[in-house]
């Protein structure tokens, strides 16, 4: 019969094979200090959020181990981002101020170095908040999202098993958020402070001008291993047992 010890070891290997592992993956924008981390402006017809970052203004994204003892793995990347924006309320909340609420559609969002993609994610009926007046946007906002309620799904194409990535899809919970300051419609660089926050047109509720914003990032992930690496994982534990007389 197998021995005890052996079978509960070989149990453990398999209970690995399943387990899921999670990254934490952020960005702060002063690391690119020299572009605007977003735009917002019409495209197409259509309202939308997009990135302004460039390879020669890199952004570092960070993936740590879920606040364990590791250090950040550190990238520097070319972040791209676009999202179509669809208005869905203005809502008082005293002293003259509303939070003009905003749906996030048909998004996406990568992370890339020369080689190519270290991680990307795509996003659906997420939220974009900013506070303001009746008819404007004041100078700070938020775009978030989680799969408890949206849909939010990262790929990673690494593979840092230490740091809970693995190449693949990741599994739920997933979640991002992305900071929204320094919003303007000056867009200069240096920034000047002219032109802070946006006028909306009371119609659309857009702003009626190009607008610019700085943003950090933070969102996390589960992953679990490919099929190929359970199963060697597996393996190793059918291997490692013996019968016993």
């Amino acid at each position: 019969m197998l021995r005890t010890t052996t079978t509960t070891a070989l149990l453990a290997v398999a209970g690995l094979t399943v387990a899921a592992n999670a990254g934490i993956f952020s960005f702060a924008s002063d690391y690119s200090d020299q572009s605007w981390t977003f735009t917002l402006a019409t495209h197409g017809g259509h309202f939308a959020i997009e990135d302004q970052t460039q390879f020669t203004d890199p952004t570092i994204l960070l993936i740590d181990d879920a606040n364990g003892i590791l250090e950040p793995l550190q990238y520097e990347v070319d972040f791209n981002l676009h999202a179509d924006i669809d208005y869905l309320s203005s809502t008082p909340i005293g002293g003259g101020k509303f939070i003009h609420s905003y749906s996030v559609e048909e998004a996406y969002a990568g992370w890339y170095t020369s080689n190519g993609p270290i991680l990307e994610m795509t996003f659906d009926d997420s939220i974009i908040t900013i506070v303001g007046d009746e008819f404007g946007w004041d100078t700070a906002g938020s775009m978030f999202g989680s799969d408890a309620w949206a849909s939010v799904q990262y790929t990673s194409y690494i593979n840092e098993p230490d740091y809970g990535m693995y190449l693949g899809d990741a599994i739920g919970p997933q979640d991002f958020g992305f900071s929204l300051t320094t919003i303007n419609t000056s867009g200069s660089i240096p920034y000047d402070y002219s032109s802070p926050g946006a006028t909306l047109d009371p119609q659309t509720m857009f702003p009626t001008e190009e607008v610019f914003a700085e943003g950090s990032f933070s969102g996390s992930a589960q992953f679990i291993p490919a099929p190929s690496t359970a199963a060697l994982l597996l393996g190793a534990g059918l291997f490692g047992t013996r019968r016993r007389r």
